[in-house]
């Protein structure tokens, strides 16, 4: 009985699956810990006027 679970194709694939699932959740964490902090507030009209002159 020949076994391909284990050849070199699959488990490239589960360890390429494995890190984008692991990336998939940093990526949910990191926008849920930006989220948590509440809405943004747009900069005070000051900071745009010297990003605009410089």
């Amino acid at each position: 009985m020949n076994n391909n679970l284990f050849n070199k194709n699959n488990i490239l694939a589960l360890i390429t699956a494995f890190i984008s699932i692991l990336i998939g959740l940093i990526y949910l964490a990191l926008v849920f810990a930006l989220d948590f902090r509440g809405p943004m507030s747009p900069p005070p009209s000051e900071a745009l006027i010297a990003a605009v002159v410089f």
